[in-house]
């Protein structure tokens, strides 16, 4: 009993010192294992971005970026320019899409962050690569570079033959 007990202790004590640190990859939907294994008394850093970084992408600024004629012209853009895919299938739902504004105002980096499938995400990153340049956002009297985020309320009745 006691050679078991012992055992059980010196089994969990191996666990607990080899676990490997497990990242998922969003972007892909793929689990990543690092290798290096952590001591208990390792601590992990977290660089802080330099406040002068032009590659800074910012979530909230003091002035947010804005569309040529405000957000209602750039709704309107949207509904003018996104062609509904035809599908066999009613697709009803919000497809998010997510772009970075430059600091020169243009879009970079749009990805569909929720799809409804069917072409409906293809088609708005198409839509959204026609845009127009927007007034960049400004944090401490600079133009930034802002991460935004477009909810699109999809509704397509399928085509009946």
């Amino acid at each position: 009993m006691k050679k078991a007990i012992l055992f059980g202790l010196l089994l969990v004590s191996f666990v607990g010192y080899s676990q490997k640190e497990v990242k998922k990859d969003i972007n892909n939907s793929q689990t990543v294992l690092d290798a290096k294994l952590f001591e208990p008394d390792d601590v992990i850093e977290e660089k802080e971005p330099e406040e002068n970084d032009p590659n800074r992408i910012f979530v909230v600024v003091e002035t947010a970026p804005e569309y040529p004629g405000g957000i209602n012209a750039f709704r309107e853009f949207i509904s003018q320019n996104y062609k509904n895919p035809k599908t066999t299938r009613d697709v009803k739902g919000t497809l998010i899409i997510g772009f970075v504004i430059e600091a020169d105002g243009s879009l970079s980096d749009i990805q569909v962050i929720r799809d409804l499938g069917f072409g409906t995400g293809k088609e708005a990153v198409r839509v959204l690569k026609k845009s127009k340049k927007w007034k960049p956002g400004v944090q401490n009297g600079r133009a930034v570079r802002v991460k935004y985020t477009l909810p699109i309320k999809i509704d397509i009745e399928a085509k009946k033959k």
